[in-house]
């Protein structure tokens, strides 16, 4: 008499990897000044953020669509004593397609929409052509919940290979909006007011914390403004436009059941608005509106079984492969750039600075063992006041590039592992040396997380099996399409054959990778009587 097995099983809950891919997208798009605002007689500077965006799962296809924010700052052909910087905001729709094989409506995807290069031309007085580069990222995962097998106990023979799996489970997933409000007042040294020419704001992470059902997330807010002055000169022809930054701290909590201290969250932080309101000619009321979400997930380790076998039982042993990635280690490092530049030749001298953007291009990464290398590049836009005759244009604008590279040590990392990082630029400063040249230095910080792609296939099943005294001598051809979840091992036991039989009938199968829809022969018996 055979001697049965038992099984410890543990609900595994993964994300099986269907795949990725990277899709780019040149947007082109006429921009038209409207009639409340004046002409342009010039552009100095157009930049672009990603407002929204949003995905669709279709067969072999990712969708993904959303908004563009754009804002152009331009010279305005305006009357003497009036004032010449106008401001011109206006938001573009995107769609770009990925294609992901396999990919299928029920399935989950990430996405990271990004812009890599913004140009444009002034087509007349009233109309821009601004193109974009657009590169969407798109990662299409599938949740299963499984149950393996962590431990198996059975005729004294038995041999059983196991293995350590780390995967990163979901403990949920929750989005909150907050809204930071605060007075601004102009700086002892600054002008008055005239009128606000714009107010942007560039929010980041500073801390973020995992408490027992929440996640509360802690930043920092930049807000700059440009402004039109009140002159000294009531005879100026043209207003002075000054500038003034100020940071606004946040704290908000994300409700998230389930979270644990010690769990890990990730928060992805959106700008969604930035309003403004002139109360005096010193006092600027801002409203920053913000969306936050938080992911938070557990690493989890257990042996699973990937083998069982017996020389005095015969087993049937059902396997699923699991494609996962298995998490290596993540870590946040920061790194000052600091540079010396000097203003184009062709542009006219510095007065002042009044304010530099940057944005980050072309960034790469480079695994070696125990490091992630992340490359890039830092684009700086810098807006100035010049040193101009009296009636010309004094607002200018200049880029500057500046290459950076950046090692995070993730031990345990190995050369055809998979990272996932995040640039963020979280403080600018600078400082005009004379008419010529200025020192930029931006804090960037940077982070690696590494994941190992694991294919495995794990024990979910163990069955004694006792061979029949006759075996099945003219079994019956049975033509078989291959459904959601099936395995052979299923199948030999729905037809009464052996996983052996329907490998031999199909020659080139690939037992732990069947496709839904792929059809296979199977040697069917009758079922034993009694």
């Amino acid at each position: 008499m055979a001697v049965g097995v038992e099984l410890k099983e543990e609900l595994l809950k993964v994300e099986q990897v269907v795949g990725e891919t990277t899709a780019r997208k040149v947007l082109r798009e006429m921009l038209t000044i409207p009639e409340n605002l004046p002409t342009a007689e010039k552009v100095i500077s157009v930049d672009a953020d990603i407002l929204t965006s949003s995905f669709q799962l279709i067969r072999g296809k990712v969708l993904v669509e959303g908004t563009i924010r754009v804002r152009a700052l331009y010279v305005a052909r305006v009357a003497a004593g009036t004032q010449p910087v106008q401001l011109l905001e206006q938001d573009v729709s995107f769609e770009v397609i990925a294609e992901i094989p396999g990919t299928d409506p029920s399935m989950n995807a990430f996405i990271d929409v990004d812009i890599h290069d913004v140009s444009f031309d002034l087509v007349d007085v009233r109309t821009l052509d601004v193109r974009l580069v657009l590169s969407a990222m798109v990662k299409v995962t599938r949740t299963e919940q499984i149950e393996v097998v962590t431990e198996v106990t059975g005729p004294p023979d038995l041999q059983v290979a196991r293995e350590l799996l780390k995967v990163e489970d979901v403990v949920g997933e929750a989005t909150a909006q907050a809204l930071v409000s605060s007075r601004l007042a102009v700086p002892p040294e600054k002008p008055d007011i005239e009128s606000v020419i714009s107010a942007e704001a560039k929010p980041r992470l500073t801390d973020v914390q995992v408490l027992d059902g929440q996640v509360v997330a802690e930043g920092l807010i930049d807000v700059d403004v440009l402004y039109a002055a009140v002159p000294h000169d009531p005879y100026m022809p043209r207003l002075p436009v000054h500038f003034f930054s100020t940071q606004l701290r946040f704290s908000q909590v994300i409700e998230v059941p389930g979270a644990a201290v010690g769990m890990r969250a990730q928060v992805r932080l959106v700008l969604e608005a930035v309003t403004f309101t002139e109360l005096d000619f010193r006092t600027v009321s801002v409203d920053v509106v913000l969306k936050l979400t938080a992911k938070v997930t557990v690493v989890r380790q257990l042996e699973v079984v990937t083998e069982v076998t017996s020389k005095t039982t015969v087993l049937d042993v059902e396997k699923r492969l699991l494609r996962v990635e298995d998490v290596i280690g993540e870590d946040t490092v920061q790194t000052i750039l600091k540079e010396a530049l000097e203003v184009p030749r062709e542009k006219p001298n510095i007065e002042r600075v009044l304010r530099i953007d940057c944005s980050v291009k072309e960034a790469s990464y480079r695994i070696i063992d125990g490091k992630v290398i992340v490359e890039g590049v830092v684009e700086l836009q810098t807006l100035y006041v010049a040193q101009t005759p009296e009636r010309d244009q004094p607002v200018h604008h200049m880029s500057h590039r500046l290459k950076f590279t950046q090692v995070v040590e993730v031990p345990g990392t190995q050369e055809g592992f998979l990272a996932e990082t995040r640039i963020a630029i979280e403080h600018v400063d600078f400082e005009v040396l004379d008419d010529r040249h200025f020192t930029a230095k931006v804090l960037v910080g940077v982070f690696a997380k590494v994941t190992e792609p694991v294919q495995l296939n794990v024990v979910v099943n163990v069955v004694v099996v006792t061979p029949p005294e006759v075996p099945c001598a003219q079994p019956t051809i049975v033509m078989v399409t291959i459904q959601p979840g099936d395995t052979l091992w299923a199948l030999a036991r729905k037809y009464n054959t052996t996983v052996a039989a329907i490998i031999h009938a199909n020659p080139g199968i690939q037992p732990e990778n069947l496709q839904v829809g792929q059809v296979i022969q199977i040697p069917a018996c009758p079922a034993p009587k009694g």
